[in-house]
This record gives C-alpha cells, structure tokens and sequence, in this order.
C-alpha cells in the first residue's frame, strides 16, 4: 500500500492540452553551439510536459523549432522511437524524460540516460543534459536559467475524465468508467488515478497510518 505523508500538487490549474506548460519566467535551456533555447516558444506551440509523454516545441534563435513530438503515440501510452511516425519525448512518471526529439535544421536530440535529463516533480524544475549529434550538448539547468514547468498535462482525456493512457495501460482501452471498482478496494478508477495506484490490485491503494497533531506555539 502507498504511505503518503505528504502531498504536493504542482498545477494550480489545468491548461489546455495544446498550450504551453513551462513557467513564463523560468523557460530557457542553453547549449553552447545553440545558444539559449526557448520550451515555451510562443506559448501554443510550446513544449507541454506531460504524465506520459512531451508534445509540442521549443525554439532556438539559431536552429529554428524543435518538436518532442505529437503528444498522440501509436500505442496511446507512449512513444516507441522507433519510426519518423512515432517519435518523442516520454515521461515515465518517476520524473525521468527519455526518448529523441527532432529539429528539422539539427537531426536528432537524444534524451538519454547518459544526460540523465529529468524533471523535479515537487518543484516543476528540469535538470541534466539533451544530447545532439550534430549540435553537442543541451542543458536544461545552469547557474544562469532553467526550464520549470508549472504542470505536469494529463494529455488526451477521454470524455470520461480519465487519460486515454492510463485507461489503455490499466485496461487496454477507453471508455473505462471512473465510478467503477474493478479491484474491490473502496477506490473508483478515478481516485485510483488521482492517486497513482493500481486499480487493479487490491492490495495497491492509500491508507492513513498515524495522525499527529502539530501545535502552533
């Protein structure tokens, strides 16, 4: 069962899926053959960091607009890499962000596990390094700037409520209904979702454990 003594929510309000998550102030990456490089771009076309996956762009003054992707993988959930129809930037949920992004001036930018490029989920904020062949490393962190993002997108929603990854990675498709229990543990899919527990297992869901009360002296 999860433990949870504390919870911190980064999204003070959900955007639309195709606007721009990162922060308006805290928006530049920097790559010493690049120079400054823009994940909020012209905010619509922005680069989204989402639960599952990265959409959208970033720009350089230098190289033009990078795309880490559609935000739509093939398989629903995440993307492959593995066709010029299916690329991009996932997010496996534990803040780590792996996969290539494509710049139509540069090739290939590789989010790789030598470069370690993550994203703090309780403070919004990237680290680490991108890497491009032909353009050498990115870093999304330096004394001078960083790239934060202010939410973390659920991506494409069903009607339901619920994101069509999570309903295709717990029950291999949409519709799911979130008033449902399908493991019996008190928990609806939606609350399972909410709370980022299997709502396929029983023995996977939140139980307050201890409560102690705090005095404000």
């Amino acid at each position: 069962m999860k433990q949870i003594i504390l919870l911190l929510v980064l999204a003070l309000a959900s955007p639309a899926w195709a606007d721009s998550t990162i922060n308006a102030s805290n928006r530049y990456a920097y790559g010493a053959n690049l120079g400054w490089i823009n994940f909020r771009g012209d905010t619509t076309n922005g680069a989204v960091i989402g639960e599952y996956v990265c959409s959208g762009y970033i720009y350089s003054a230098n190289v033009g607009w990078i795309n880490l992707g559609t935000g739509s993988p093939a398989d629903a959930i995440q993307y492959q890499n593995s066709s010029p129809l299916d690329f991009g930037v996932n997010h496996d949920g534990q803040g780590n962000l792996r996969g290539y992004a494509y710049g139509a001036n540069i090739g290939w930018i590789n989010f790789e596990n030598q470069g370690a490029p993550k994203i703090d989920l309780q403070t919004g904020k990237l680290s680490g390094y991108a890497y491009g062949a032909n353009v050498g490393w990115i870093s999304l962190s330096n004394a001078l700037a960083y790239v934060q993002t202010d939410v973390i997108a659920p991506g494409l929603t069903d009607t339901n409520g619920l994101p069509f990854a999570w309903e295709y990675q717990n029950f291999g498709g949409p519709g799911v209904d979130p008033n449902a229990d399908p493991d019996g543990d008190g928990m609806t899919n939606l609350q399972e979702y909410q709370a980022d527990t299997d709502p396929n297992s029983s023995r996977d869901n939140l139980k307050i454990i201890s409560v102690s009360l705090v005095t404000d002296f």
